[in-house]
């Protein structure tokens, strides 16, 4: 049985058979009858090509047999201890610090100033009565000894016990040799002064105290020098020499070597004291008069 179907239909039912329906629902029950259509021809098949093969993944697990990454210690740091702060204990504040007082600063010291003197009796009379010198516990002042003039002058660094008991310098036993070669070799008696007037107990030599000693007895002895008319100084042992010049001296090179003293020529030779406890010591005594006496012979 043919139905007629209006353009409205029609489209409905292509509609539906393109969606591959073969019965389309109206009023009524329709069939329609398959379309008749050519078979196709299958096309050649096309060469397979190989396919790599894809690599397998792994087989997923569950999330709850995931391993769980868990984190690694870390290596412990140098750090010093952390101090947990005891709450009983309250910060105790620093006493305030007094500020530093002002230095005071001494008053300058002002030493007599030794006056010119006419006279060696003068210059005896002020030594004796002298309070320059700060060394304690102060001794007998010996200032002179030998000839009252003479072309030479020795220069020592101060009395020893004899001469303090005889009141002049180089009066002990200590001194005969070395009088012995001066006789010896020509000379005329010397005059003689100190480096330091005021022998101590406990010398101080070339130390600070000693150097400071000496510039303030220097006045004396360089007077001394001026009236006994010497045109030559000998100068007995390294530390009176080191006194004299204001510097410390090579004794080794310095010894029996000339220099200007006061403007004068000098020379050092070992103490009278040392040769006579070391008699191999009596050629270099002998050899440095010698020097002296050419230089008196030569300022004639």
């Amino acid at each position: 049985m043919s139905v007629a179907l209006s353009p409205l239909l029609k489209a409905w039912v292509r509609a539906q058979r393109d969606l591959g329906l073969d019965t389309v629902f109206f009023d009524r029950k329709v069939e329609f009858p398959a379309p008749v259509t050519e078979p196709v021809k299958p096309a050649a098949p096309a060469p397979a090509r190989p396919v790599p093969p894809r690599p397998q993944a792994a087989p997923q697990r569950m999330a709850s047999e995931t391993p769980v990454a868990r984190p690694q210690p870390r290596a412990p740091m140098d750090r010093a201890p952390l101090r947990t702060p005891d709450p009983a204990a309250r910060p105790v504040a620093a006493p305030p610090v007094p500020a530093a007082p002002a230095p005071v600063r001494a008053p300058a010291m002002r030493l007599a100033t030794v006056p010119t003197f006419a006279s060696r009796e003068d210059l005896g009379k002020h030594a004796q009565a002298c309070s320059r010198c700060a060394l304690k516990e102060r001794e007998t002042t010996v200032w002179q000894g030998g000839a009252t003039s003479s072309p030479w002058l020795v220069l020592t660094l101060y009395g020893w016990g004899e001469d303090l008991k005889n009141g002049a310098l180089l009066s002990g036993a200590y001194a005969k040799t070395f009088l012995e070669l001066v006789a010896k070799v020509g000379l005329p008696e010397p005059a003689m002064a100190a480096v330091l007037c005021c022998p101590p107990r406990n010398p101080a030599d070339t130390s600070v105290q000693g150097r400071i000693e000496a510039a303030r007895c220097r006045p004396y002895w360089t007077q001394l020098l001026r009236f006994s008319g010497a045109k030559a100084v000998l100068v007995l042992d390294h530390k009176a020499t080191q006194l004299a010049v204001g510097k410390a001296v090579d004794w080794a090179e310095f010894r029996s070597r000339r220099f200007l003293l006061e403007n004068v020529p000098a020379l050092a030779t070992h103490h009278p004291a040392r040769l006579s406890r070391s008699q191999e010591m009596a050629t270099d005594v002998e050899t440095d008069l010698r020097q002296i006496l050419s230089i008196v012979e030569g300022a004639a």
